[in-house]
C-alpha cells in the first residue's frame, strides 16, 4: 500500500498545477509558486481529498447512505444486513422499471403530513404551506402559479417527487 502511494505521489509530482481551489484560485495554468508555498506531498495529499470529495458528490453517496440509514431506521430489521441486500435489490429493480420504489414515505406518512399542513380540513394548501410541506419533507419544491393546491393533489405530486428524486439518486451512482 504504502508503494503504491508513493508511486502515486510520484507520478504526482509530475504535475506542478493545484486543483485545489480553496488555496490556489480556480485555474489549474498557473503554478503553485505564483500563490502559495505548499509541500509537495501536502499537495499531493489535497488533491486526493478533493477528488474524493468530487467523487462523492457526484455520485450521490452521502444521499444514497442517508436513504440507507433512513430506511433501516424506520423498520427496524432483526437482520439489518439481509435488510440491506434487499433493499438494494430492490432498489436496482426500481432503476431498471422492474418493481415498485422503495421510497422513504409510504402513502400513509405523507397523508398525514398533508394533514398536520390542514388542521382546519379545508381539503387544500396555499403555495406557502406547500412550499413548507415539501422542505419538511426535504424535497426539492418547484413554485406553482396556483394560489391553493388541493390535498388529493399535492398528494400525487408528492409521490411523484418521491420517486423521481430516488430515480435521480440511484441513477447518480451508475
Amino acid at each position: 500500500m504504502e508503494e503504491e502511494v508513493d508511486y502515486l505521489f510520484k507520478e504526482h509530482l509530475n504535475n506542478k498545477y493545484c486543483e485545489c481551489k480553496c488555496l490556489c484560485g480556480d485555474t489549474k495554468s498557473e503554478s503553485i509558486s505564483n500563490h502559495v508555498n505548499i509541500s509537495e506531498r501536502k499537495e499531493f495529499i489535497l488533491s486526493i481529498v478533493t477528488r474524493t470529495e468530487n467523487y462523492l458528490r457526484e455520485r450521490r453517496i452521502p444521499e444514497l447512505i442517508r436513504f440507507l440509514f433512513t430506511k433501516i431506521i424506520a423498520h427496524t430489521p432483526d437482520k439489518p444486513v439481509a435488510f440491506l441486500e434487499k433493499l438494494l435489490d430492490d432498489c436496482m429493480l426500481f432503476r431498471a422499471g422492474y418493481g415498485i420504489p422503495p421510497v422513504v414515505y409510504e402513502n400513509r406518512h405523507l397523508e398525514a403530513v398533508i394533514k398536520s399542513f390542514d388542521p382546519g380540513h379545508r381539503g387544500w394548501l396555499s403555495a406557502g404551506q406547500v412550499r413548507r410541506l415539501y422542505a419538511t419533507l426535504g424535497f426539492s419544491y418547484t413554485e406553482t402559479n396556483d394560489d391553493r393546491l388541493p390535498c388529493d393533489v399535492i398528494l400525487k405530486k408528492l409521490q411523484k417527487t418521491q420517486e423521481t428524486d430516488l430515480g435521480q439518486l440511484l441513477a447518480a451512482g451508475r
